[in-house]
């Protein structure tokens, strides 16, 4: 029997010229200027000074170098944010090679997509959490929440949100600082860069514009609805947390998101949905990672919601 000339294999497909690690550069392109614009905020932004002078009670060396040397808090925390990225981008890619040899894969590491998820982790903390706690929510999200399903195109739900999941739900004062928020919400012009990239991977053609619009519009009209338990104005519910993160760069997810519009829609409007009920009537800080797994989990479900097709008579 002659040898076959196609190789089959997990999702994501892709009908076009591109490849997987374009796909995870282009996703990592696009995030560069959040990380940079982020920390920079966390470093000379309007609360630089109290950042500090919350850094010092915790950091015995920033405490040194900020009181007895007289070196500016200020440069010291983008340095901790820029820190906290290039840990986690770290660990991932060692965790990746970790994975494989011990579950006997090839070797894929350098498809970039270890990296995507360790900078969205990054991105997800704040700068003054510790070193190791970085490690483990890292370590958990590529061995826990990617290589036990077999690896890219094989988990249910989206890595960095199970690794960001349980750091919340196992130390949740290093996680949040609701105060000064984390790399990815420090100001709201890092939002808005994170939105603009999300303008950008949409004209690239690397994502479909329904998902985030649904996950925005859902987030809109959940927020109107409930509006007297939440806090805070309708405009903060997307300048505060990870909304819109969540809904460019990780609800967008081609292993563990619909494939056909319908349900693209469905799972954004889902998405925005549980993100405002979590916040107006639950205990967590953060809504964002509970409200992604969750449509993570009924996705196979959603994505059966196909348009009919249309038998033609001749």
């Amino acid at each position: 029997m002659p040898d076959t000339l196609f190789t089959v294999g997990a999702g994501p497909h892709w009908r076009n010229k591109t490849s997987i690690p374009k796909m995870n550069y282009l996703f990592i392109f696009f995030l560069l200027p959040v990380a940079v614009l982020g920390s920079i905020a966390h470093g000379f932004g309007p609360k630089a000074a109290e950042l500090g002078a919350t850094y010092e009670t915790v950091n015995p060396l920033v405490r040194i170098l900020t009181v007895e040397m007289g070196v500016n808090a200020g440069p010291l925390w983008m340095i901790g944010a820029f820190g906290t990225i290039a840990l986690a981008v770290g660990t991932a890619i060692l965790a990746e090679y970790a994975s494989q040899i011990a579950m006997r894969q090839p070797y894929r590491a350098n498809d970039g997509h270890a990296a995507l998820m360790g900078l969205l982790m990054g991105l997800l903390l704040p700068p003054s959490v510790p070193w190791w706690v970085v490690v483990v929510g890292v370590a958990i999200a590529i061995f826990i929440g990617k290589a036990v399903f077999g690896g890219l195109g094989g988990y249910p739900m989206h890595p960095a949100a199970i690794g960001y999941l349980i750091l919340l739900v196992s130390w949740p004062s290093y996680v949040v600082t609701p105060e000064y928020g984390s790399i990815a919400s420090s100001h709201e012009v890092v939002i808005a860069v994170t939105a603009l990239g999300g303008i950008g991977l949409w004209m690239t053609g690397y994502i479909r514009w329904e998902t985030p619009v649904a996950v925005l519009l859902g987030t809109l009209v959940t927020s109107l609805a409930f509006w007297g338990p939440l806090d805070g104005q309708i405009l903060e519910q997307f300048t505060q947390g990870h909304v819109v993160l969540l809904a460019v760069f990780m609800a967008t997810d081609s292993t563990c998101s619909p494939a056909n519009r319908k349900a693209m829609w469905l799972h954004g409007l889902g998405i925005g949905f549980f993100v405002v009920l979590i916040r107006a009537f639950g205990v967590w800080p953060d809504a964002a990672p509970f409200a992604l797994v969750l449509m993570n989990v009924m996705h196979p479900l959603v994505d059966r919601w196909r348009p009919q097709v249309r038998k033609v008579v001749a």
